[in-house]
């Protein structure tokens, strides 16, 4: 399927999804968007095409596919002129930052014969696959509670990510990687939630850092931390009736990454999955199935259920409320 990309200006798609592209056998990369003639020859090769703007790309009847690495506020008007010129479109996470936002995308998908996938690799990646399914399975009891982090230092820390208008804040940046294994397991509908947030200085603010505490029935718990500004943490901890299960770099992990451990009353043993670049995972499975005609296994749906839960604990933070 022959790709364009909407920004190569973007770290993302220079450092994960634009070699992905060139290595799948499912993909053609063709070339992507910029304004800067120096991005252009740092990340295009010769014979890969600088478009002059989007509508270049939509109007490409060679491109199959976009991929939108933007900032969360312009995706659902990207989308929708990709939509109406009938391109299949990989969208960065998040792909929406409301509920009206995904009723309206909705209405277009319904009439529409292209596909959409939100860009979340580490949901493709061989590792978390094999942890989630081992504690679904009920090899180790049932859960009694889960801890995910996804914090560390951004710098710069600026532009979109410091305006909430524009779906700014740790939590919409970074949350779905925390929030995914715990609506995986534990489903995406806490009887409770709770928050406590370090705010920027800005007016209005974002959440710097965000920590939650979700109550689900029976007392099982999760709690989750996102940060722009602490030390770096990517931990997954899930405590069951008989183990406790921990993986660390769990939200970007690398093809080196296949490890974790599972700790019982007899000892600690050490799992390995297939060691396997996420990104690649991604596209390959992605453009795999559009060529198919199919939805990916990262739906639409599913980020629509995990994005109802991060809708509700950014309402919660904003209004200040515990929800429950």
């Amino acid at each position: 399927m022959r790709v364009a990309v909407c920004g190569l200006g973007s770290h993302v798609a220079q450092v994960g999804v634009i070699p992905a592209l060139r290595r799948s056998t499912w993909t053609q990369f063709l070339g992507g968007t910029t304004t800067s003639a120096e991005t252009a020859q740092q990340v295009l090769t010769d014979d890969e095409r600088r478009y002059p703007h989007y509508e270049a790309i939509l109007n490409d009847p060679s491109v199959e596919a976009v991929y939108l690495p933007l900032p969360n506020d312009l995706h659902l008007d990207y989308l929708a002129k990709a939509l109406e010129a009938g391109k299949h479109v990989l969208c960065e996470k998040p792909i929406l930052t409301s509920e009206a936002e995904y009723r309206d995308l909705e209405r277009l998908v319904a009439t529409s014969p292209s596909l959409i996938a939100e860009a979340f690799m580490s949901s493709y990646h061989p590792r978390l696959r094999s942890i989630l399914d081992q504690v679904a399975s009920g090899a180790l009891g049932e859960i009694i509670s889960m801890q995910t982090s996804f914090t560390g230092y951004l710098s710069p820390l600026d532009g979109y990510r410091l305006d909430p208008t524009r779906g700014g804040g740790s939590l919409f940046d970074v949350g779905i990687y925390a929030l995914h294994p715990i609506v995986a397991l534990l489903g995406n509908d806490p009887s409770a939630i709770s928050t406590a947030v370090m705010p920027s200085k800005t007016n209005p603010p974002v959440d710097l850092t965000m920590n939650c505490l979700l109550t689900y029935p029976e007392g099982v718990s999760a709690t989750f931390i996102t940060s722009f500004v602490s030390g770096e943490s990517q931990h997954i901890r899930i405590l069951t009736r008989q183990a406790t299960v921990e993986v660390t770099r769990a939200c970007t992990p690398s093809s080196e990454d296949t490890s974790w451990t599972v700790t019982t009353a007899d000892g600690t043993t050490s799992y390995n999955a297939r060691g396997y670049d996420p990104y690649q995972a991604m596209v390959d499975e992605v453009f795999e199935a559009f060529t198919d005609g199919r939805e990916p296994a990262w739906n639409l749906a599913r980020a629509h259920q995990l994005a109802t839960l991060l809708f509700r604990i950014n309402d919660t933070w904003q209004t200040g409320t515990v929800e429950s």
